[in-house]
């Protein structure tokens, strides 16, 4: 990126913007916090007005996650809530929505259902969008709206948010035709990783900003969760969840207890080992905190290996001055890596021995960027000269 159109970008972003964001990612206390959401809060946190706008859902989310449908529909079907200052939320709610399937009968048909949920919005939902200077499209079903978006207000900027290789997590071929077709025509594309970059269709103007952290929170001194002279490790999120190799971990260690958050585990746990489910973001920071090492127990593939180089875990576990343990496909270069093979790994024990022995540092939190300076930046991003 050329210093002129950074600093053009930047002074850009410096004016108060309406911005409305489209994503599947719900905004609900109690629910996991995705890149989106930190970025969506600091945006209104510097004076942008932001509509946080959920597609991906229809009373079809009933039959698959009745929890969030609730919640969804409780205060923000098809209206915005306001969740703070300069910040809104709401979800487009109809009886039924396009979805991704594996299904090969249901795929035949996908590139109908996607236009046909992609060419409207409800009148709350394009009230905002009408009024936006700026349009953010997140990866995934959010995709279907692009053309609807342009059509209602032609004098947005567009900024594909970027965080999956679509084929990737088993995107319809419809949102991946999608993406080929319009991706020069975004006004900026944001990424995680240059590995995911480096993957997309060509022609797109892409920049890559690293995800961040909330200093604010993990900044603040909070008690230990755990039993006094307690050995702890700590994992979070179910992306591309391993459950094997931390099976594998808690059998080689039955002194160390390990604490599953966010993924789902099938079949008997071990004693020493806890299963939290999806917990509220701020109530997983003091056991991040105070444990003794981390695991990002990744199950992935070559293809698959910018979600990890991206990974949300790997930077608040780092920031935390955590040893982590992770798979040796994950091209981890800060040194409280510690690799395990991801197939065939005998020495389990001297792994978690020596995470245990890595004295935590300040120096794991090196170049890390918080929130803050994450959001400013995706926000020059968009509006760098043409």
């Amino acid at each position: 990126m050329a210093n002129g159109e950074l600093e053009l970008g930047s002074r850009e972003a410096q004016l108060r913007r309406k911005i409305v964001i489209l994503t599947s990612h719900a905004f609900l206390r109690g629910y996991r916090k995705a890149s989106i959401h930190f970025i969506a809060s600091r945006w209104a946190e510097q004076g942008h007005e932001v509509h946080f706008l959920t597609i991906g859902h229809s009373w079809l989310t009933l039959l698959k996650d009745r929890r969030r449908f609730r919640a969804l529909s409780q205060d923000q079907a098809n209206r915005f809530q306001t969740i703070a200052a300069n910040l809104r939320a709401g979800a487009y709610l109809p009886p039924l929505h396009a979805f991704s399937s594996g299904n090969r009968f249901i795929n035949a048909v996908s590139p109908a259902l996607f236009w046909l949920y992609g060419s409207f919005f409800p009148p709350f939902a394009r009230r905002a969008i009408a009024d936006a200077d700026l349009v953010l499209i997140e990866s995934g079903s959010a995709l279907a709206f692009l053309s609807k978006v342009k059509k209602i207000n032609p004098r947005a900027r567009i900024l594909y948010f970027c965080r999956d290789l679509l084929r990737t997590i088993g995107a319809a071929s419809a949102l991946q035709d999608i993406e080929v077709r319009q991706i020069a025509h975004f006004d900026a594309i944001c990424v995680p990783s240059q590995r995911l970059g480096a993957m997309l269709p060509p022609g797109g103007r892409v920049r890559t900003i690293p995800q961040g952290v909330d200093a604010t929170l993990f900044d603040r001194e909070l008690p230990s969760p755990y039993t006094p002279g307690s050995r702890n490790a700590i994992s979070i999120g179910n992306m591309l969840f391993d459950q094997t190799s931390v099976a594998a971990m808690a059998a080689a260690a039955p002194d160390v207890n390990f604490h599953v958050f966010g993924a789902t585990w099938n079949g008997w746990a071990r004693p020493n080992v806890t299963i939290y489910g999806e917990k509220d973001f701020e109530s997983i920071i003091p056991y991040v905190q105070h444990a003794d090492f981390g695991i990002a127990p990744y199950r992935l593939t070559a293809d698959e290996v910018y979600l990890a180089e991206s990974s949300l875990k790997l930077a608040q576990y780092s920031y935390c001055g955590l040893p982590i343990l992770l798979p040796d496909l994950v091209p981890f270069t800060r040194t409280n890596g510690i690799a395990y093979r991801l197939d065939g790994e005998v020495a389990w024990r001297e792994k978690i021995d020596a995470a245990l022995a890595m004295q935590r540092s300040a120096a794991f939190r090196d170049g890390i960027m918080t929130w803050d300076e994450v959001a400013r930046q995706t926000l020059a991003a968009a509006y760098e000269a043409q």
